[in-house]
């Protein structure tokens, strides 16, 4: 069992006090003792020396006072091993939180490893770019595949099939993820000849019903179109139409970006958007 520091320093005062002859006397009667009491009547010291003997005495009465209040304040062993016990508790949980923190990120960089990623080509004849008032640009056609076609990037080798209308309807909820909405590039067919590739980003994907039409054959599907300024440099909308606020080409493809990973926080499930294959 250790002592606190001042108690020893107390025990050596009170060991100095008993050399002196005071050790026996109480607190009471030492503080009674005047300095007729102290100083020897036979043999009288110098006056220097009288004032060290009752610095010394009071020194020694104040020591043993504060003997008397801190008696029994002592550092048990229990006391050290218990704050050693709290604080190595406390570094456990904090280091299984930390540990589950970090297994759950790990879960989920391994989820997304694992999620194929999917990319989409359409085609379609007869395709109108134009320019709107708003300088807006969109590419449309009543003529597009019925179906549009998925696949995977590498590592996979998956495809599905899905109808365009399907396609078309569920553009928005498929690209709303933190990603933004995708690039696609462009190849334009006109008089039979391959005229350019494009690359934007479908900024929207939207449905327009003709007058007097019925069913999927009475539908127009289009895309807003949004060019990058790096997509813009290489060859941009404008150029590709040639000063004209609308141009009508007799056939188009899109190659439609990626779409998979992780979606809102969370791993992109294709079960839930995949068509069947």
């Amino acid at each position: 069992m250790k002592l606190v520091p001042s108690f020893a320093l107390l025990l050596a005062a009170v060991l100095f006090s008993a050399i002196h002859g005071i050790g026996a006397l109480s607190v009471a009667k030492m503080k009674r003792l005047d300095l007729v009491e102290i100083s020897s009547p036979k043999k009288k010291t110098s006056s220097m020396s009288s004032h060290l003997t009752i610095f010394r005495h009071e020194s020694v009465l104040n020591i043993i006072h504060v003997l008397s209040e801190n008696r029994g304040r002592r550092l048990r062993p229990d006391d050290a091993v218990g704050v050693s016990a709290k604080s190595a508790k406390t570094t456990s949980k904090s280091a299984k939180a930390s540990s589950s923190s970090c297994q759950a990120k790990l879960d989920t960089c391994q989820a997304v490893a694992a999620a194929p990623k999917w990319l989409f080509v359409q085609i379609a004849d007869m395709c109108t770019l134009y320019r709107n008032e708003d300088g807006e640009y969109h590419i449309e056609s009543s003529k597009f595949h019925k179906k549009t076609e998925w696949f995977t990037d590498r590592p996979f080798h998956l495809e599905a099939t899905q109808p365009t209308s399907e396609w078309f309807k569920n553009f928005e909820e498929l690209f709303d993820d933190e990603d933004g909405m995708p690039n696609a590039a462009l190849t334009i067919v006109h008089d039979d000849t391959s005229k350019d590739v494009v690359v934007s980003v479908f900024a929207e994907g939207y449905i327009k019903d003709k007058e007097g039409g019925g069913g999927d054959e009475g539908l127009t599907y289009g895309y807003k179109l949004d060019q990058s300024t790096s997509q813009e440099s290489v060859m941009s909308l404008e150029a590709l139409m040639d000063g004209e606020d609308s141009v009508t080409l007799d056939h188009c493809s899109m190659f439609i970006d990626v779409v998979g990973g992780v979606s809102k926080g969370a791993v992109w499930h294709s079960s839930d958007q995949i068509p069947d294959r």
